[in-house]
């Protein structure tokens, strides 16, 4: 797989790894990171205030978190029997876009509150609730959320690979399609880059560079990196036709515009890279978990 391939799944039986009891964490907490939830499945409940005449119970499983503007969150739940057309839903329910957007204020997010020393808490959504349970994965000074998931398709989930220091996507215990690729070169990005031209992951071009991103989210204490064209090849790619998807310019591991993939240092580990492969529709880990120690 050169891109990672869109989650298609029916809701199965589940993975036969265990869930711990449920916590509530409310949807307005300032340490809520919505970004990486964006697509993805979420348990709520809903405060009393907004059930009262619109809603026939407070606790729903599956919602989809479909966009989060200022102070509100956006959910998808058709399937649920959260129809926005319904007249009781008036002023939350958004016919156009088939979902229903409420102050996260009156939002309690239902999550399954495994703790695991050395991780951060586990994430509040999953691709597809009733299918997939988080497991905590480490490798060499690195850990990170993983999903262990069981679709119609079979089994997808994140192993490591110790020689290659990677964590890669399996289906079913087939090809590896990595994921996270840890690097390590003294001097950061700049000094790793030769490296990767060598070895083939980036276009060996003086015009192929590292340029930090200002533009793309990222998690508290790291910064992101991209591999872009600069000077006549940068001219050239930005001239290429509108409606075509052109190949990354800069090989590989550079910049693409089909899917995301980018490097990561984080500030108390300068010489320690990170690339991230996020695919097209998420690799089912958390960005946000990612974790080094020494």
């Amino acid at each position: 797989m050169k891109h990672a391939v869109a989650i298609i799944a029916a809701v199965l039986c589940h993975t036969g790894l265990a869930f711990a009891a449920e916590t509530l964490i409310r949807a307005d907490e300032p340490d809520i990171k919505f970004a990486y939830a964006l697509g993805k499945q979420v348990n709520v409940r809903f405060s009393d205030t907004l059930v009262k005449g619109r809603l026939p119970k407070a606790d729903y499983e599956g919602l989809v978190v479909s966009e989060t503007p200022d102070g509100k969150i956006c959910l998808f739940g058709r399937e649920q029997g959260i129809d926005p057309d319904q007249p009781a839903l008036q002023g939350i329910g958004r016919s156009d876009a088939g979902d229903i957007c409420v102050p996260r204020a009156d939002v309690t997010l239902r999550v399954e509150a495994q703790a695991v020393d050395g991780a951060p808490p586990v994430p509040f959504y999953s691709t597809v609730k009733s299918s997939c349970a988080w497991v905590w994965k480490t490798g060499r000074g690195i850990g990170l959320w993983t999903e262990d998931c069981k679709f119609d398709t079979g089994r997808w989930n994140i192993a490591y690979d110790e020689a290659a220091d990677t964590f890669s996507l399996q289906v079913n215990g087939g090809d590896p399609y990595a994921v996270v690729r840890q690097f390590r070169e003294e001097g950061g990005p700049e000094a790793l880059l030769p490296g990767l031209k060598a070895q083939g992951l980036v276009l060996d071009d003086p015009e192929c560079l590292f340029v930090q991103s200002t533009d793309k989210n990222a998690p508290e204490g790291w910064t992101i990196w991209d591999v872009e064209p600069t000077g006549k090849r940068k001219t050239a790619f930005e001239a290429l036709p509108g409606d075509e998807v052109p190949e990354p310019p800069c090989g590989d591991l550079g910049m693409a515009v089909d899917f995301a993939g980018f490097f990561m240092v984080h500030r108390d580990f300068p010489d320690r890279i990170l690339y991230v492969n996020l695919g097209q529709d998420g690799t089912m880990f958390d960005l946000g978990s990612l974790t080094l120690t020494k």
